[in-house]
């Protein structure tokens, strides 16, 4: 196990070189916002996805021509479903103000398109009240634009070098397979946000809380991890 001080500015300021968190990532879908698990699992269906492959490996990885341009374009078209159902995760401001607070980066790598983060932070962050907008300054978001997408861990070593900071230092945050091994194939802490659906994935997390403020405790507190997981799965996903 790999014990992990304190993330607060007290504990840095007193013991500056311990390992500890120094920034968070996030998943959206799920994580920041209430999950759309059903139009995942029913768009599943709809395309036909072989059980245990995810809807974007199965698009980009089998189908081909017009078969695969019809298929993305229904991605969208779920995703753009979804948007409007979108809510703040229970717990999220109470994290994210911790987080402001101690002074730790935050930032989002998704599977979604950039249509559907850029609603997350134009829309759904503005309904809240606005001496909270602060807390939503999330540098960079990474949609599924950026290649390869999660589970691969490009996206997050990306942000270890643009913040500065050793992957190690880093915890992902997700409600999915992908996030874990995304946050495990860097070297990072995985957090899992645990679902009905998800249980099987707390296998691949170091932390895993059923509300997403409860993060604060081991941020606050220290915690150990157990940084031998590996990332070798037959679990599959959804998006």
């Amino acid at each position: 196990m790999v014990r992990y001080a304190p993330s607060t500015k007290a504990s840095v300021a007193s013991d500056p070189h311990s390992l500890r968190i120094r920034g968070v990532v996030f998943d959206m879908d799920g994580t920041l916002a209430t999950p759309m698990t059903e139009h995942l699992v029913n768009l599943h269906i709809e395309l036909g996805v072989p059980r245990g492959m995810g809807i974007l490996e199965y698009v980009d990885g089998v189908l081909q021509g017009a078969e695969r341009e019809k298929a993305s374009k229904r991605i969208l078209e779920v995703e753009t479903e979804a948007m409007a159902n979108m809510q703040l995760s229970p717990g999220l401001i109470e994290l994210l103000q911790f987080l402001h607070d101690n002074n730790l980066p935050i930032a989002i790598i998704t599977r979604n398109n950039g249509m559907a983060a850029q609603h997350f932070l134009q829309q759904v962050v503005t309904r809240q009240p606005e001496d909270q907008w602060k807390l939503f300054g999330f540098d960079p978001v990474i949609d599924r634009s950026f290649k390869p997408t999660k589970p691969h861990p490009q996206s997050l070593l990306h942000i270890s070098e643009r913040w500065g900071i050793p992957p190690q230092e880093l915890l992902m945050v997700g409600d999915h397979l992908d996030d874990l091994l995304c946050g495990v194939r860097a070297g990072s802490v995985s957090a899992l946000l645990r679902y009905s659906y998800n249980g099987a994935f707390e296998c691949k997390a170091h932390i895993s809380v059923d509300r997403i403020d409860k993060i604060i405790d081991s941020l606050a507190d220290g915690f150990d991890a157990d940084m031998t997981i590996d990332d070798k799965t037959d679990m599959g996903g959804y998006l």
